[in-house]
């Protein structure tokens, strides 16, 4: 696209305001009326650090189990519900692990009292549908497919209220619709149970008397004052009942292994590391480097408002995952110049070098790219902990660093070519004034 020299100038100067805006909403937070709309990476609460930067508190449960024995495969099944209550509840970062044959500690990082967390997580979360009268269940949690907590407007008062969404499986739908059938012929009310204690008493409709409610869906609502309060119900059943019963022998605070100091040297060495990868960059590739150190700032940016928007929780691993997606932006911006480099020793303008090197480049970059985002997945997927942190740090930095290398920096290089420096020796790095013999 051929644009004037002032609309080019015009166009960079607000590519560079876009991206300073971008940088100081990230770090200072973006404030109405003194109101924080989006706090900056660095107010406290922002970002939630990991137990080994921030300490927390450990929580050690014994499992109980009346009239059994408590099993080494029972004690794994809890240890996975517990596990995915917490990711469920953002605490991706927490250690759960077993100790002994019949306890259970929880390590949860930046929480100073985990009396209120401990009681959410650990419920039994036992659901149970029961035709009023009934002593045996018509379903249980193993029924349900999903649960999720979201605001309804009541049909009758018009109020908004919080519930929780149920989805039966396919054989929780059946069972539903005959008990909801049985209710409906016999007027009696479909009680439901959360750990032996009635939550909700819902009537059905005499209209349902030949088929019982279809669709296996139902909600559950009347016993929630905030949406957080069903989040907490919702997750638990979700992420599956315990086996056992919980019981708290011990909280204790612990202090963060690293030290204080940990994440203050970690971010300084990591910005220091980036200033000096952006130097060389500007030094030895010359123009195109010194639009790459642009195109840095601008997944710094990124990067940092993702980071506020997300409220992540942070571990060392953490931010290695991120330096280390710093390096692969940097790496990309290589392999583009690279082939730049030999598009202008063919004899090609610099305009045509960039649209070139560029196109030779992109299957390149996609290549690793893609198979980091595919590990970054599976380490996701089947890790936890700082592992859990690592993958969602790298995965995120490496598609930021996918657009930052292969749209900002080629928006900025086709803007120098706009402003008129066409130079084709600005383009090619220390010396390589001459092609390689």
């Amino acid at each position: 696209m051929n644009f004037t020299k002032a609309t080019s100038v015009a166009r960079f100067i607000l590519l560079l305001l876009v991206i300073a805006t971008l940088l100081a909403f990230s770090i200072c937070g973006v404030y109405i009326n003194d109101d924080a709309q989006l706090h900056g990476i660095f107010d406290e609460g922002t970002i939630r650090l990991g137990l080994d930067l921030a300490g927390g508190s450990s929580i050690t449960y014994q499992a109980k189990n009346e009239g059994g024995d408590v099993t080494s495969s029972g004690m794994n099944s809890v240890l996975e519900v517990m596990r995915n209550r917490l990711d469920n509840a953002g605490f991706t970062e927490a250690l759960v692990y077993l100790y002994g044959d019949d306890m259970i500690v929880v390590e949860l990082p930046s929480v100073e009292d985990p009396s209120k967390e401990a009681l959410n997580f650990m419920q039994t979360a036992k659901l149970e549908f029961k035709v009023n009268g009934e002593k045996t269940a018509a379903l249980t949690g193993d029924d349900v497919a999903v649960a999720y907590a979201t605001y309804q407007q009541d049909q009758k008062t018009g109020d908004v209220q919080a519930v929780v969404n149920l989805e039966f499986t396919v054989a929780g739908a059946k069972k539903f619709a005959e008990a909801t059938k049985n209710c409906a012929l016999t007027k009696k009310t479909l009680d439901i149970f959360v750990d032996g204690v009635c939550i909700s008493s819902p009537t059905v409709s005499s209209e349902y008397a030949s088929t019982g409610i279809t669709g296996g869906k139902a909600v559950i609502s009347g016993g929630f004052a905030t949406l957080e309060e069903a989040e907490v119900l919702a997750n638990n059943i979700d992420a599956g009942a315990l086996q056992y019963d919980l019981e708290q022998v011990s909280m204790e605070s612990v202090k963060a292994s690293l030290g204080e100091d940990a994440l203050k040297i970690s971010l300084m060495a990591g910005a220091i590391g980036l200033l000096l990868v952006m130097a060389f960059m500007a030094i030895y590739y010359r123009t195109p480097g010194v639009w790459a150190s642009v195109s840095l700032v601008a997944y710094a940016a990124l990067f940092f408002l993702v980071l506020a928007i997300g409220q992540f929780n942070l571990t060392l691993t953490g931010i290695a995952g991120i330096i280390l997606s710093i390096g692969m932006a940097v790496d990309a911006n290589v392999i583009i110049f690279e082939r730049m480099k030999e598009e202008l020793y063919a004899g090609k303008s610099v305009k045509s070098a960039i649209k070139s090197g560029y196109k030779r480049a992109l299957w390149a970059i996609l290549d690793s790219n893609v198979t980091t985002m595919i590990a970054c997945a599976v380490l996701y997927i089947f890790g936890s902990g700082t592992i859990k942190g690592f993958a969602l740090t790298l995965g995120i930095g490496v598609i930021i660093s996918m657009f930052t290398a292969l749209v900002i920096s080629r928006v900025l290089l086709n803007l120098g070519v706009g402003m008129g420096i066409i130079n084709v020796k600005a383009y090619l790095p220390i010396g390589g004034g001459k092609k390689d013999a």
